[in-house]
């Protein structure tokens, strides 16, 4: 993927995140405890929650067999080892019941989850939340529903022009901490005592944004209006402020504010916010500002839409990119974040988003996971002894010239193996080698992070980092499935070197070898390391190893030069990337575009789209899906009239570069999605319309 002049400072802060997220690596298994995220949910009629397991890594997990105490009432499913599923059939209550074998521990660990289940309400008895919002704490609805958008239906109104509010979530603590969670250190609980009847207790805080969230981010409305009372009681001894406001992403929009509160008294806040148009995630919480450690109290929450916000899409409602294209091309895939930050938060672990991919693809790439700032740890190097290193299994080359390597982290790309096991999803390597996000002190002497190194040096550093990854992710899909090659189809072993020039690490690969123009005797040296790796394990005619670009309708010659350069003794670069972020109709044209496309498969190269990402100057919806449309249509019909003597695989993918425009890396309206995945765009539509080209 391409960088501008923010690419480093972006590098050190994924890096730190994503190692922040991570946290120890084992220092939980040894003592692993199954529990679950909440021992209790209320639920309304028809609905489904999906609670999580927590205490122990799914690798730990061998076995687990979930049931219900009343089946008429609620169902439990698996979803995945580390998650239940609960649906809820009729009103009444029900224990579900998880039995966990651990590998290891002879005794079975038990889980019990406490089910309530709620009426549904009719349109006919929905209240009108214009007036409950000021009605006696309590009385309004049933504790705990929720609606989400795609159900919520507004009360009767003369004018069918005039939207008449619906109630969203009222919140009477009566049965459990209704979706309220922590935030921060902060503990919560049920209590007595409260406004009206039960409540819910705050406590443990540690600084002053620590309090009480709910996390509406599934079925709060885009664009709507939202109106907010509680009421709530600070414990801190004196006068000082409380506050109820919103997180979405960076942001934190106030909802409503009390100055001066006194402790140990109840305040009612009221206010009302305007949902933005796009995100990726949603709270609502309350805290306490004035006061880093007090405890609080929080009652008789009720949310109310106000007004109708921007129309949404069940994303299990629309046709398949895949099963669209399925007949054209191999792979149809998308890049995505296991951890991730902001609006790329979580891609791979959130069960909305991850029943979205499977629907709509059957390949992924790490956006960012995978490359190497990440796989050598970034600013957090950690240097082990090579014998150390051996009893790792990493691969170390004879006659390595160092006592040391650096230690790899490749917690991700296990996690993310796994996912792909357990979705039948592929993925694509992305990537080996980089002139960017790789960190400088992998290019110094001994690595000190300042001075190059030799480029004999240089060369084991190369083999011992292309040879161990690519050793690790085998071992790996053979845990998993049994054999190797079996999740990872195609690997990115150089990104960019036509691109060398643009912004590199300091030092980088050139401070090592110097500029070695079309014939880089190290890039070649890669993409042997790598070959020899697959031909170990008879994979190289299964597997293909990839050079990947960008702007490659601007350097499609010295692409070609380059990859000949690289199978000049043998053919092992099997397959040219285009990574195909465009901005027409003239960066490129349609007819540059498919010069491209001409050029490159005459070379009898495997080709794939591999980060493809489409923006307009106008900014307008319907011009970027005719763009869109017409590069796809491009795409199929040089793929499907192509001379199959000279290229007989042809274009074997596409994969699009993020899920909506909201988490990709361009500023404007490059993808398929708005604001998130039930929100498709018109290039969508002419996305599944170009496959009928031919």
């Amino acid at each position: 993927m391409r960088h501008k002049s923010m690419c480093k400072a972006m590098a050190a802060v994924l890096t730190a995140a994503m190692l922040f997220q991570m946290g120890p690596a084992d220092s939980t298994q040894a003592a692993a405890k199954v529990k679950l995220s909440k021992k209790s949910i209320v639920m309304v009629e028809k609905k489904s929650k999906t609670v999580k397991v927590t205490g122990v890594k799914k690798a730990k997990i061998k076995k687990v067999k979930w049931s219900t105490s009343n089946k008429k009432v609620a169902v439990a499913k698996a979803s995945g080892k580390t998650a239940v599923k609960v649906i809820a059939k009729k009103e009444g209550n029900a224990k579900v019941t998880g039995k966990f074998t651990l590998k290891g521990v002879k005794k079975v660990q038990k889980v019990t989850l406490k089910v309530k289940v709620t009426a549904k309400k009719t349109e006919n008895t929905q209240e009108n939340p214009s007036s409950t919002a000021s009605a006696a704490p309590g009385t309004s609805s049933t504790p705990g529903a929720s609606v989400s958008p795609a159900t919520q239906t507004p009360g009767a109104s003369a004018n069918p022009d005039e939207f008449v509010p619906v109630l969203f979530k009222s919140a009477t603590f009566e049965n459990g901490t209704d979706d309220f969670v922590s935030r921060g250190s902060s503990k919560v609980s049920q209590a007595d005592n409260g406004y009206d009847g039960k409540c819910l207790y705050v406590t443990g805080r540690s600084d002053a944004w620590n309090g009480a969230a709910i996390d509406v981010t599934n079925t709060i409305v885009p664009g709507a209006t939202y109106h907010v009372s509680a009421y709530i009681k600070q414990m801190s001894g004196e006068t000082v402020e409380v506050k109820c406001s919103a997180q979405t992403g960076s942001e934190f929009p106030a909802i409503a504010t009390e100055k001066e509160a006194p402790s140990d008294t109840w305040v009612k806040l009221e206010g009302d916010i305007e949902i933005a148009t796009s995100f990726s995630d949603y709270l609502i919480y309350f805290e306490v500002p004035g006061s880093k450690t007090a405890d609080f109290y929080l009652d008789s929450v009720v949310i109310t839409q106000t007004s109708k916000g921007k129309d949404v899409v069940d994303p299990n409602t629309l046709p398949s990119i895949y099963d669209t294209y399925k007949d054209i091309f191999q792979y149809m895939g998308t890049c995505a974040n296991y951890y991730g930050y902001g609006a790329k938060k979580d891609q791979l672990r959130k069960e909305d988003t991850i029943n979205f991919i499977k629907k709509q693809f059957n390949s992924i790439t790490l956006e960012n996971e995978m490359k190497p700032d990440t796989v050598l740890g970034g600013y957090q190097k950690k240097l082990i002894d090579v014998e150390d290193a051996k009893a790792l299994g990493y691969v170390i080359p004879e006659g390595y010239p160092e006592d040391e390597v650096p230690q790899l982290n490749l917690d991700i790309v296990d996690q993310t193996l796994e996912f792909c096991a357990e979705n039948d999803i592929k993925m694509r390597a992305h990537t080996l080698m980089w002139h960017q996000q790789t960190p400088s002190w992998f290019f110094a002497e001994n690595y000190s992070g300042s001075g190059a190194t030799t480029p004999e040096i240089m060369d084991a550093r190369l083999e011992f980092f292309v040879r161990t990854v690519m050793n690790h992710v085998m071992d790996k899909e053979v845990d998993l499935t049994g054999k190797a090659g079996t999740l990872v189809y195609a690997w990115d072993v150089t990104n960019e070197y036509v691109h060398r020039t643009n912004e590199p690490t300091s030092p980088s690969w050139m401070d090592v070898y110097g500029d070695m123009d079309l014939e880089p005797t190290y890039v070649k040296k890669a993409f042997e390391f790598a070959y020899e790796e697959l031909e170990k394990r008879n994979l190289q005619d299964q597997v293909t190893l990839f050079y990947n670009d960008y702007d490659e309708y601007d350097c499609t010659d010295k692409i070609i030069e380059l990859v000949e350069f690289i199978n000049k003794d043998k053919k092992i670069c099997g397959g040219i990337g285009m990574q195909s972020h465009l901005t027409g109709n003239e960066n490129p044209t349609i007819e540059r575009y498919a010069e491209t496309l001409d050029k490159f498969l005459a070379t009898g190269l495997e080709i794939q789209v591999t980060e493809l990402d489409a923006e307009v100057e106008s900014n307008d919806l319907e011009d970027q899906a005719a763009y869109m449309k017409a590069i796809m249509e491009t795409i199929v019909t040089k793929h499907l009239n192509r001379d199959k003597t000279v290229n007989p695989k042809g274009i074997t993918g596409v994969t699009i570069w993020g899920l909506f425009d909201s988490c990709s890396w361009r500023s404007n309206i490059p993808l398929l999605f708005g604001s998130g995945i039930n929100d498709p765009k018109p290039s969508f539509y002419a996305f599944l319309e170009a496959a009928k080209a031919k």
